[in-house]
């Protein structure tokens, strides 16, 4: 499987910026979402009933979907574990202050969690197979999943995406999250995914989930060798842990680990920024950063509880 092309909104100089790997600095409390000009995108009538996760991750879809040279994707699936947060939070005010009376159906519409997927749909006349998944910290593999899933079944693109924006105040996410340090944020990446190897594309070699973890070790040492590939391999590992470890404990040399959570930010779905990080990366080889790399692991257990591992390479399969 490879991804062909992609596209990220967020807090670093990602959009329509080839090479960003090579730019990136850590976070902070005052960093703001880098947006862009959303016209050439969406209609002004459009963009004023939009929030902003909307803006962004159809600005990002339709972005991908012009590198790829598509006008249509065979299908449309987005991972989000937060949804239209702002908007959900709006629909609840309302039904308060309207005592639980009778309300707008525009108002529940554009909080659901699926309204990024259908809006893109909406916006390319597209009718075929649209999905969301909301899988708190996972959302964004188990998008990726369906789209590699997709594409066994003989699909020839798959438009893929991870959004979510910041709203602290219904989702505590700090709390959540056992930490009190972290720099909240929010993004949206979007990437087409197919079974045709194109210039520049990457191989999506594997995409895992796994729920309930006890011991993570394990189940990297069995994902490693499902793959045939063990740890001195591997050349780089994005991950995000929210234990203050800064990635003590996993079996890979501390030159290779790269925390993604310092350059995206915190919000549930920031993998997806993790692999058009990665995506970048290989697209840029040698790397002056990071020399010559070529098998990349991104390693999610920002839940405890949760691991999603995405393996890259940028060899030819």
């Amino acid at each position: 499987m490879f991804i062909t092309a992609a596209s990220t909104i967020s807090y670093q100089p990602t959009f329509r910026n080839p090479g960003f790997s090579m730019q990136l600095k850590a976070l902070s409390n005052s960093s703001q979402l880098l947006t862009t000009d959303y016209s050439e995108f969406i209609s002004a009538l459009d963009r004023r009933r939009m929030s902003q996760v909307q803006k962004t991750s159809i600005t990002c879809a339709m972005d991908c979907l012009h590198q790829a040279g598509i006008e249509q994707p065979n299908a449309i699936i987005v991972g989000t574990s937060m949804g239209c947060s702002v908007n959900i939070k709006n629909f609840l005010d309302k039904i308060f202050d309207a005592g639980e009376g009778p309300l707008s159906p525009t108002s529940f519409i554009v909080s659901t969690h699926n309204t990024v997927a259908g809006q893109i749909a909406l916006l390319l006349k597209n009718h075929g197979y649209n999905m969301t998944y909301t899988q708190n910290t996972l959302s964004f593999e188990q998008a990726m999943f369906d789209a590699i899933l997709c594409c066994d079944e003989g699909v020839s693109n798959v438009l893929v995406g991870g959004a979510d924006e910041e709203e602290e105040s219904i989702y505590n996410t700090r709390v959540r999250l056992n930490n009190e340090t972290l720099v909240l944020a929010s993004g949206a990446s979007f990437f087409v995914v197919s079974n045709v190897k194109t210039s520049g594309a990457v191989c999506l070699l594997n995409v895992a989930t796994f729920g309930l973890v006890k011991d993570t070790s394990i189940v990297l040492q069995e994902f490693l060798d499902a793959n045939n590939l063990s740890a001195h391999e591997i050349d780089l590992v994005l991950f995000a842990t929210n234990d203050k470890a800064n990635g003590e404990g996993l079996p890979f040399p501390p030159g290779k680990l790269i925390d993604y959570q310092q350059l995206a930010g915190t919000y549930y779905t920031n993998s997806a920024f993790a692999l058009h990080y990665a995506f970048d990366i290989l697209t840029v080889n040698p790397h002056p950063n990071f020399g010559d790399v070529k098998t990349i692991l991104i390693y999610n257990n920002l839940l405890p509880e949760n691991l999603g591992l995405t393996l890259l390479t940028s060899e030819p399969t």
